[in-house]
């Protein structure tokens, strides 16, 4: 049996980068180290994975609200533990208001298991809420590789600016626009994932983040291209 994993503690830590998933049916595996995101719910819930047990396990989420035109607002992000099967999971709200709050499931599983994470901002929010998070998780932990690939922008977005829909960005280096538009991508810093795209005569400078899409270099809460579900 696994038996149940209970809160501990607030805190805080230094962060570096690593890929999530938009989908619950194919979670991103978390890596070795703290593991980061930037959640809202206008985007909708972040899915992560890790392989624990036997034993302990300990798994820290820390999260720092991104406020409303620069004024702090009381945000909880939902963190939720949980089995593929979905016969047990554990939820701890994780509430931030100006600065970063912290909760810590600790559990000792009995035998081997693929636990997923779920990571959300409040679902009924009427204005863009959610923040920057992090993720550690420790003791009998085992991490598997980063899903490798292509260039990261070559998939479909949707266009949260003018009129372009569902925008396809393609492997040729060519935008295309549901609506008709059309244009080009160019990698412009292929190690921080900037481009620069041309469509319906506008140029934008973009900067991809996993789990959120296309956003703007210097204020990742303004997305251009969402990542799509």
């Amino acid at each position: 049996m696994v038996k149940k994993l209970v809160m501990i503690g607030f805190g805080l830590t230094v962060s570096c980068a690593a890929a999530q998933s938009l989908k619950s049916q194919d979670p991103a595996p978390l890596q070795l180290g703290v593991n980061t995101g930037i959640v809202d719910n206008f985007v909708g819930p972040h899915y992560w994975y890790f392989v624990g047990g036997p034993g302990d396990v300990h798994v820290v989420v820390r999260f720092k609200s991104m406020g409303l035109f620069g004024n702090p607002i009381r945000t909880p992000l939902t963190a939720t533990l949980y089995d593929e099967q979905r016969t047990w999971h554990v939820t701890k709200v994780v509430t931030s208001e100006k600065d970063t709050a912290e909760q810590t499931f600790t559990g000792k599983l009995d035998k081997k298991l693929k636990t997923l994470i779920s990571i959300a901002a409040p679902s009924d929010a009427l204005v863009r809420t959610g923040g920057a998070y992090e993720i550690e998780a420790t003791g009998a932990v085992q991490f598997e590789p980063a899903k490798a690939g292509g260039d990261p922008i070559i998939q479909t977005f949707l266009a949260k600016l003018n009129s372009y829909g569902a925008t396809k960005f393609l492997a040729d280096g060519t935008v295309q626009g549901s609506d008709g538009s059309s244009g080009t991508w160019t990698a412009f810093d292929v190690e921080h994932h900037i481009y620069t795209v041309t469509i319906g005569g506008l140029r934008l400078s973009v900067k991809y983040l996993p789990g959120r899409g296309l956003v703007d270099p210097d204020d990742p809460e303004m997305i251009k291209f969402q990542g799509l579900r």
